[in-house]
């Protein structure tokens, strides 16, 4: 079995650089993004199945890649990305400003720290974890590809935990907009993952420059 990870395409809140919500839109950049992976995927002719989180960014990728494939995505809100509750929307800057309690609260508690009407990153963790033991279990050694749709702070906790990573700390791993990890997973639960490609972009295309898009070149 091969479990393909992809980010979500570029979204509105991605390029405001504000900490998102749950109906986030992409940009039109986004979606060009998620042409070009549904593309690529489209090109390795064994995807099996598509999971997806069901925050917007997230699943109007995953649809965009079950079009091109003939696959119908199956949302999963354990894939979804931290719930940060009321900091949603607002920049770094201006969530420290309007709560600088909440702020301090973040750098004291670290991933066991709770966002007000939300959830800590120890429990996106968890979840995340959870529900790719469920994928997994579900799919273990059977032939083709399994697509998982989600976000970056989501994958990099998935990541981690297949890696058998323990930390104190947010993982580091990084997941740009519609890029490619691919791991493999092995037919027996004793055995290690391998992980074949991270964060793998090779298949995007630049973002049309104004002038491109104009046909002023």
């Amino acid at each position: 079995m091969q479990l393909l990870l992809v980010r979500h395409g570029e979204s509105v809140g991605n390029v405001a650089q504000v900490m998102q919500g749950s109906d986030d839109p992409l940009t039109d950049n986004g979606r060009r993004q998620a042409h070009a992976i549904a593309r690529a995927l489209a090109e390795r002719g064994n995807i099996r199945r598509i999971y997806a989180s069901p925050l917007a960014r997230a699943l109007e990728t995953a649809q965009t890649i079950g079009a091109a494939l003939e696959i119908a995505p199956e949302l999963r809100p354990g894939l979804a990305e931290i719930n940060i509750g009321r900091a949603a929307g607002y920049s770094l800057k201006e969530w420290i400003a309007k709560y600088p309690e909440d702020s301090a609260g973040f750098h004291v508690n670290g991933v066991d720290y709770v966002f007000p009407d939300g959830e800590s990153g120890r429990q996106l963790g968890t979840r995340v974890a959870a529900e790719l033991d469920q994928i997994i279990a579900a799919h273990r050694g059977e032939e083709g590809a399994t697509v998982v749709v989600s976000h970056g702070g989501a994958l990099a906790w998935g990541l981690a935990y297949l890696l058998g990573e323990v930390s104190e700390s947010w993982p580091r791993h990084a997941f740009d907009n519609c890029s490619l990890t691919e791991i493999m997973v092995p037919d027996t639960v004793d055995q290690p993952y391998t992980v074949v490609r991270h964060n793998d972009i090779a298949h995007l295309e630049p973002e049309p420059t104004e002038e491109a898009a104009t046909g002023r070149l």
